[in-house]
């Protein structure tokens, strides 16, 4: 935990050591989202564009169609049911991914996006699919002429003056899990944190103040979510729950959360391994620890 930039709790289970670097799950979303809008900040990538504008391989999938802040806002709609049980679907997209073990006729990750279908028109409700942001990161790495990486160590990682580099999950093209297979040192996560605490010029002003205030309510009411937090929004891969002003979340499926408190200069990481995965009462109680300290230390 971090308040105005300094470590004020730095705590970690018996057995962790302190250089341990921890898989970020879907907290890795918001750094996607955040590159993108580090992108749009030096004019390398327009928001309005189609995904297939950028990324022409696109084309044919039902995500080609899609603008790119509609992936950034998880407003793609395509046939894909996010059911980790494991779901057929999840099953699937998992072995494009290199997570799971793969038959010889499975897919590699950017293959298994191109073959994504229809279902409905985009924009019209928040649809959370977690291919989508991995569309988002190939849109990305063309925009930046190099990886997702590379764009994420160069744009974010190093201007945050991060004590160890991360490292994500690829498949077996070497494609990154942009979606979730992150790994970083807690202290790390909390150093990207702070760049949107303290504005850092890595995003401009306007894309900040965008996220923390852009995010659709009357999209996110129609949603996956909408009872998690009800009044909330999703923008650029961050959730806004609209509880206190200008706070953002990045959250992970077993446990993960970073909490960024922009008025109160306080920045809260926990990395879990929860046991089952997407359990919304335990995501509350992560939620409500961390208001709880920012609010105490405010």
């Amino acid at each position: 935990m971090l308040k105005d930039g300094k470590v004020v709790l730095d705590w970690a289970a018996p057995g962790v050591r302190d250089d341990e670097q921890h898989l970020m799950f879907s907290v890795t979303k918001a750094v996607t989202g955040t590159l993108a809008c580090a992108l749009a900040t030096r004019g390398l990538l327009d928001l309005s564009a189609a995904a297939s504008d950028v990324v022409p391989e696109l084309a044919p999938s039902a995500l080609g169609s899609a603008t790119v802040r509609q992936l950034m806002d998880m407003e793609a709609a395509f046939a894909y049911v996010e059911d980790y049980s494991p779901g057929e679907d999840l099953r699937a997209y998992r072995e494009a991914c290199g997570w799971y073990p793969a038959p010889p006729d499975a897919r590699s990750l950017r293959e298994y996006l191109v073959h994504r279908t229809p279902d409905g028109p985009h924009g019209e409700r928040f649809r959370y699919l977690s291919p989508t942001t991995e569309a988002l990161a190939w849109v990305c790495a063309r925009a930046a002429g190099t990886t997702w990486a590379e764009a994420v160590e160069r744009l974010l990682w190093l201007p945050a003056g991060t004590e160890l580099g991360g490292y994500v999950t690829l498949d077996r093209e070497g494609t990154p899990r942009a979606a979730g297979g992150l790994c970083a040192l807690p202290r790390d996560v909390a150093r990207f944190g702070l760049l949107m605490a303290e504005r850092s010029d890595v995003v401009s002003p306007e894309l900040w103040d965008d996220i923390l205030h852009g995010g659709s309510k009357q999209r996110w009411a129609a949603g996956d979510f909408a009872d998690l937090f009800p009044g909330g929004a999703y923008r650029s891969g961050w959730y806004t729950p609209n509880l206190d002003p200008d706070v953002a979340l990045g959250i992970g499926i077993h446990g993960q959360m970073l909490y960024v408190d922009v008025p109160r200069q306080v920045v809260v990481v926990v990395l879990s391994s929860f046991s089952d995965p997407d359990a919304d009462a335990w995501h509350l109680d992560n939620h409500a620890l961390c208001r709880t300290l920012a609010h105490a230390l405010a």
